[in-house]
């Protein structure tokens, strides 16, 4: 899964345990977010990660170039890519726990 997300914005606060929780449960199963932070300060990016625990992978994007290229500029958003790199899901807000075990799990337990 991408997510695009940003230190001010409010959905992308609140979903960002569901996400961490998420991946903590079916990392095993090769579950992968990357978070790609839209354009804030790195100390900023770096202080949250830190206040809301992340252990999946950020990378900076100081130049907004991941929003730009997935021509979606409303934050959160996200893309679930399996294992063939198809894009097989897309999101414009927060995602919940409910959302993801209906639509992202079973993409996960397929081999």
């Amino acid at each position: 899964m991408v997510n695009n997300w940003a230190t001010w914005c409010p959905p992308c606060k609140a979903e960002m345990p569901t996400l961490q929780a998420y991946y903590q449960a079916h990392a095993a199963q090769g579950f992968l977010i990357i978070g790609i932070e839209a354009s804030d300060p790195a100390s900023e990016v770096t202080a949250f990660i830190k206040q809301y625990g992340i252990t999946f992978p950020i990378w900076f994007d100081p130049l907004g170039k991941a929003v730009e290229a997935f021509n979606n500029y409303n934050l959160p958003n996200s893309y679930v890519i399996d294992r063939s790199a198809a894009v097989r899901l897309a999101w414009v807000g927060e995602i919940s726990p409910e959302m993801l075990e209906k639509y992202v799990t079973p993409l996960v337990e397929e081999q």
